[in-house]
């Protein structure tokens, strides 16, 4: 058996533009290092919305995982 290993995998980022809408853009990665650069430069107004890694298992099957995240926004009068 060998070790499990991640291939790539790509992070799907949305933002809200109050004339265009609701839209996704997605960057890929191929480490978990750049994974985590990638969600560490994120600025506003974008939106971590998941994180899809593709790999291989122990037995080399194909596996995918998906890491969803949810977001809200507190306003002032909501923190008091």
């Amino acid at each position: 058996m060998s070790k499990p290993r991640i291939d790539h995998g790509k992070i799907i980022f949305r933002h809200w533009d109050s004339n265009k809408g609701l839209s996704e853009t997605w960057q890929e990665f191929h480490t978990l290092e750049e994974l985590f650069e990638h969600c560490l430069e994120t600025r506003d107004p974008l939106l971590v919305d998941r994180v899809q890694i593709q790999g291989t298992d122990s037995e080399g099957v194909p596996r995918r995982l998906t890491l969803v995240f949810q977001s809200i926004t507190v306003s002032e009068s909501d923190a008091e």
